[in-house]
């Protein structure tokens, strides 16, 4: 049993809880901003709560495999620690979306931070292709998502 556990990887467990607590935070703001959300003008095309859970619990968990992918195979290259804090300030543009939009009800600002996510994303995508094209593609959901979100938000924003 010892053996097993000097074998275990921390960031196993690490990346995962760093993801979750992620995800938490962003959570935390948009309950914040729930009663005020209720309220305002939202397009037809708007995705229901039980579609948006989803699709950011299969998020979080594609990026949770990409991290670990870069981080298990691929700690020993260039750009290695310029990659792993991509990924955090990725977390920090999502929780910090949800914050502007939701807490503070800024839909230009978070329309902003929207396109700072996207262009986070793309230069994640485009860094870790190159030595991990799977890390990457696991990514590629995320990107579809946030480029539709960027949509809405920037609708939810002029028609209110």
């Amino acid at each position: 049993m010892r053996e097993y556990l000097y074998k275990l990887k921390l960031n196993y467990l690490f990346i995962p809880l760093f993801v979750i607590i992620t995800a938490s935070a962003a959570s935390y703001f948009a309950d914040t901003g729930r009663a005020w959300y209720k309220t305002i003008n939202l397009p037809e095309w708007t995705p229901s709560n039980t579609i948006m859970v989803a699709a950011w619990v299969l998020i979080f968990i594609l990026t949770s495999l990409s991290v670990l992918i870069i981080w298990n195979k691929h700690s020993a290259e260039k750009k290695f620690t310029f990659v792993i804090l991509l990924f955090v300030l990725n977390a920090l543009l999502n929780v910090g979306w949800n914050f502007l939009f939701f807490s503070h009800q800024q839909m230009g600002l978070a329309f902003i931070q929207a396109i700072l996510l996207i262009a986070n994303l793309l230069l994640l995508i485009v860094l870790i292709r190159r030595f991990s094209p799977l890390a990457a593609y696991l990514l590629v959901p995320y990107s579809v998502w946030v480029l539709f979100s960027t949509a809405l938000t920037y609708n939810v924003w002029v028609i209110n």
